[in-house]
């Protein structure tokens, strides 16, 4: 199996990407738990949880470790190996993945949580999914993503186009791969979109506000990831980074 990123400690004691961080003790791992923990502090064996674009696996695993009922949808061949790999190896029954796009995630929910961390900013239509995705979310959203900002941090960095209004929201337009490649080049980069060689990027405070407009009332975004030495972290990498955690959640 080719692990790009996911370390995850497997029942037999082996590690699928040993020269990375603990997918347990990734940052993002760490506040997603918390979030979690504080929507739904009990009976979590009742709650399903939706990881879109989960890669390898080892956020959803982690996930359904803290006792949800857990879904991994992936749309590459090579990661959904990696995926089907990892439950194979653990005592799970709650993990499961599921091949295919997550624009048909509607076809697997509704879902109690969400958790979308690193494809949000993948989609050229990010307002459709964003929409979709609420439809299908009854409680919370865990958002993990790049923005786009109009100020000129990170623009020469992730090469930006200007900014423009697409979809009614600000933002911009963030080059993917060559039209030019084939199918077949654009599977594997897993990195990367699936089909859409540009992603829009939204301007941060107007997806803050269309993660309200789609019905999660209690909208902030979450900064211990960060920590330790938050201060510091934030000062030197949040600016051109343009990225950040964004948290929905409904009142019920």
């Amino acid at each position: 199996m080719n692990f790009t990123a996911h370390n995850i400690r497997l029942d037999n004691g082996s590690f699928t990407k040993p020269d990375e961080i603990l997918i347990s003790d990734h940052p993002c791992t760490i506040s997603t738990r918390k979030i979690l923990n504080l929507v739904f502090p009990s009976n979590k064996k009742n709650y399903r949880v939706i990881d879109l674009g989960c890669l390898e696996g080892g956020y959803t695993v982690e996930i359904a470790r803290m006792g949800f009922d857990t879904v991994g949808l992936e749309v590459r061949e090579e990661s959904i190996a990696c995926c089907n790999h990892v439950k194979a190896n653990l005592d799970l029954p709650n993990l499961n993945f599921v091949k295919d796009t997550a624009w048909n995630l509607d076809k697997y929910g509704p879902f109690d949580a969400a958790f979308c961390c690193g494809l949000f900013y993948h989609f050229d239509n990010p307002k459709a999914f964003l929409e979709k995705l609420a439809r299908n979310t009854k409680k919370l959203l865990i958002l993990q993503t790049h923005f786009a900002t109009p100020l000129d941090s990170g623009v020469k960095q992730y090469n930006l186009a200007p900014m423009e209004v697409h979809e009614g929201l600000p933002g911009r337009w963030y080059y993917e791969f060559d039209q030019a490649l084939s199918f077949e080049e654009r599977e594997k980069m897993r990195w990367a979109s699936y089909e859409n060689d540009k992603s829009f990027w939204i301007q941060k405070e107007y997806l803050l506000g269309l993660i309200y407009d789609l019905g999660f009332t209690t909208v902030f975004e979450q900064f211990d990831s960060w920590a330790p030495n938050m201060g510091e972290n934030l000062n030197k990498f949040y600016p051109d980074g343009l990225r950040g955690t964004f948290i929905g959640i409904r009142d019920m």
